[in-house]
């Protein structure tokens, strides 16, 4: 029982740890989106976090461990959930918003993870979690009213997003059962960044912007593709490994 203890204060300390860096995640967005297409920004992101990776990997002689076929196919829903579909509706979600209402309704997770995982998933619901996701519930209906029945479409967008982050985020608790975090993350990075960076030449027409953009964003993408997709969802992980998903949300 104590070490089962010890282990769960273990993931809380890593779940609380990348909390100080994804706080950088809505404010950097809002304002690169501004400047570049926001599907090419979250492919390059994306695949800067793989490149990190890769050499994380490298280093530590873990290459190998991709070819875990057992993984792939967790690793796979979790790259389409996590990393596909929520980076395409926030990036351009937030380009119509603020820098503010992202940060909060990026919460709405918090919601949709106490539902899925309370419902599907067989986690325990309890007052404390109730009472969370109820206030995070009123506090994105705020946002959207402003006073008004009109509702940004940017926000909307944020807010779907996050619906689908509960499924990879199984997805991935799976996963992680079976490999290392640093192979889901990159696996997903990879995988992730090269569907986003088509889809951006697809519907963004960002094939001839690619490298000047890269170029003149270099710090944010830097900052971004390091600090939170790699570094921060690395801790994310291993605090997700010890505890349940709607306890790691809240």
């Amino acid at each position: 029982m104590k070490k089962i203890r010890s282990q769960e204060h273990i993931g809380e300390l890593f779940v609380i740890s990348q909390v100080a860096l994804y706080g950088l995640f809505p404010v950097i967005i809002n304002y690169v989106t501004q400047k570049m297409p926001p599907i090419l920004y979250a492919a390059l992101v994306t695949l800067t976090a793989a490149v990190v990776l890769f050499l994380y990997l490298l280093f530590t002689k873990k290459l190998f461990l991709i070819f875990n076929r057992k993984a792939f196919k967790y690793i796979l829903g979790t790259t389409i959930f996590v990393g596909i579909i929520p980076s395409i509706l926030i990036f351009t979600g937030t380009r119509m918003s603020s820098a503010t209402n992202t940060a909060i309704l990026l919460e709405s997770e918090v919601f949709f993870t106490f539902l899925i995982c309370g419902i599907f998933f067989g986690e325990k619901i309890t007052k404390h979690r109730l009472l969370g996701a109820f206030t995070i519930l009123v506090g994105a209906s705020a946002i959207l009213y402003q006073g008004s029945l009109s509702i940004n479409i940017g926000d909307l967008m944020v807010i779907a997003g996050t619906a689908f982050f509960p499924v990879g985020n199984r997805m991935a608790q799976k996963a992680l059962k079976l490999c290392p975090p640093s192979i889901v993350l990159f696996l997903r990075s990879i995988i992730g960044g090269i569907a986003l960076l088509f889809v951006s030449f697809i519907f963004e027409n960002s094939i001839s912007q690619t490298l000047p953009q890269f170029k003149e964003n270099l710090l944010f993408i830097l900052i971004n593709g390091i600090l939170v997709f790699a570094i921060a969802k690395s801790l994310w992980y291993e605090g997700i490994r010890r505890i349940d998903i709607s306890k790691a949300i809240s």
